[in-house]
């Protein structure tokens, strides 16, 4: 029996399914997360983990449709370990800023001005003044994290969720990848 007969096509399938919808979930919750704050709390990673996430689950859905050999497959693997990987840096800055929410990497002024896209639209010279004035008089790291956004702790807490499922479903195709290369047979007799 080849690689191709030991390496189950629906198996493929049903993970590549999973990661789409996992990869869609973090994507949607980093964009509320970014609605109600821009530089708290949030270093994007949603967004950049999901690039990788985004062409891992396109490509394993190729070798589910189309080519099934160890070369492809092996790929994948590849992609999958990288996947595993930014799915634990994703795991770590959403357990860091579920502890510190008002954390921002943009620098004092920066973090100062950048706030949730409604504070954008409305009242965003008031804010700029404001840090101005944070910084004339020397004040600005009082003025980094003017309220906490305590609205991001549900969508951190459910996108660090996702990518432990998004762990999850990268382990299981290293796992099928080396059941399959070691011979251990699916059903098949």
């Amino acid at each position: 029996m080849g690689f191709s007969e030991r390496f189950p096509r629906w198996i493929t399938g049903v993970l590549a399914i999973a990661q789409i919808v996992i990869t869609a979930a973090i994507v949607g919750l980093e964009l509320g997360s970014s609605y109600i704050d821009l530089g708290h709390g949030t270093i994007w990673a949603g967004y950049w983990c999901s690039i990788v996430f985004f062409y891992t689950f396109l490509i394993m859905l190729f070798i589910t449709f189309c080519c099934r050999g160890r070369c492809y497959a092996f790929y994948v693997l590849i992609l999958n370990i990288l996947s595993g990987l930014l799915a634990c840096v994703l795991i770590y800055f959403d357990q860091l800023f579920m502890n510190d929410l008002c954390k921002c990497y943009l620098g004092d002024k920066l973090c100062c001005a950048v706030r949730g896209i409604p504070s954008l639209t409305s009242n965003y010279s008031g804010i700029l003044d404001d840090c101005t004035n944070a910084v004339n008089q020397g004040t600005i790291s009082t003025r980094v994290c003017p309220s906490v956004p305590y609205d991001k702790l549900p969508l951190v807490k459910a996108q660090l969720a996702f990518a432990v499922g998004m762990l999850v479903t990268c382990g299981l195709y290293v796992v099928l990848f080396i059941f399959a290369c070691f011979g251990v047979c699916f059903g098949h007799g």
